[in-house]
């Protein structure tokens, strides 16, 4: 008889270790940040837009990806962020959602 109980543990080791500490946007971990960006972008709450703008200026591409479609999910525009700009387009970009938050009267993030 074959047991499939280690399967079934390794299956669900992830999910029980995701519950071990929220991720944030904030963390010095790509991961941590891409899976809060993830959680941001699904809230529905153009509350958490500036909790996101300051990942438009990671140095880790795919953080900057996560942090644009999280946007883009949230509020349906980039406000002209390419995730894959220069630095200087991007720095454009990040001052229309600054911006952008002002005009919502939500309090931006006070530097990248």
């Amino acid at each position: 008889m074959v047991t499939r109980r280690p399967f079934a543990i390794a299956a669900l080791s992830p999910l029980v270790l995701a519950g071990c500490g929220a991720p944030s946007a904030n963390s010095a971990d790509s991961m941590d940040r891409i899976e809060a960006l993830h959680v941001m972008g699904r809230s529905g709450h153009e509350q958490d837009v500036p909790k996101i703008l300051p990942s438009l200026s990671s140095e880790d591409p795919l953080v900057r990806w996560t942090a644009q479609r999280a946007l883009i999910t949230l509020t349906g525009t980039t406000n002209g962020y390419d995730w894959a700009a220069t630095r200087a387009d991007r720095a454009s970009a990040i001052d229309a959602w600054v911006k952008w938050c002002k005009d919502r009267g939500l309090t931006p993030p006070e530097a990248r």
